[in-house]
């Protein structure tokens, strides 16, 4: 009886090991893509390969900073989905895909939201004018978002835990009624 209480005890003191999920998290901004790469339950990979991708063509390629950041700009038009992908090089791969649309034309725009639609250079057709903007400004405030909504989709939660705790005690009880039934 004493060796079965350790056992429980030492089951639920243990902590999940946050290396077998890794994800990555990209936003786009105008033409610079940046983000970070992170284990659920904690942590950040530093000092990692990432390699930018778009089909075959190599965009950019470096290592994470000491947060499992990488940033960089991409030159070439974006006529396909932009793959990002992190690679520990212990065997924990994980990607993100950007789709082509969340380039846009230019979602570069203004940085600050006081700024005027009639500040803006007279070189762009005045229907273009408040596209960009609206651009600009949903991609600023949707990035947020996103990056928060990774963060929630990845992280273990309690019910996630004892689902899997009861999905084996299922899987016994179906086992132990199985040779039951044989006998």
């Amino acid at each position: 009886m004493y060796r079965w209480l350790l056992m429980l005890l030492a089951f639920m003191l243990a902590s999940p090991v946050s290396a077998h999920s890794l994800r990555v998290f990209a936003k786009v901004d105008g033409t610079t893509v940046s983000g970070y790469a992170f284990f659920i339950g904690g942590g950040r990979p530093d000092g990692v390969r990432w390699v930018a991708k778009m089909q075959d063509t190599t965009v950019a390629t470096g290592t994470t900073d000491t947060n499992g950041g990488y940033n960089f700009s991409v030159t070439l038009p974006v006529t396909t989905s932009l793959a990002i992908t992190v690679d520990t090089g212990e065997g924990h791969i994980a990607t993100a895909t950007l789709a082509p649309e969340r380039f846009g034309k230019d979602t570069s725009g203004p940085t600050s939201t006081s700024t005027p639609l009639t500040s803006v250079t007279n070189n762009t057709s005045n229907a273009e004018v408040p596209a960009q903007l609206v651009e600009a400004a949903v991609e600023r405030q949707v990035g947020p978002l996103l990056e928060r909504i990774e963060q929630m989709d990845s992280r273990m939660r309690f019910t996630d835990i004892m689902s899997g705790i009861f999905l084996i005690i299922g899987l016994a009880g179906i086992g132990l009624w199985v040779l039951g039934r044989k006998r």
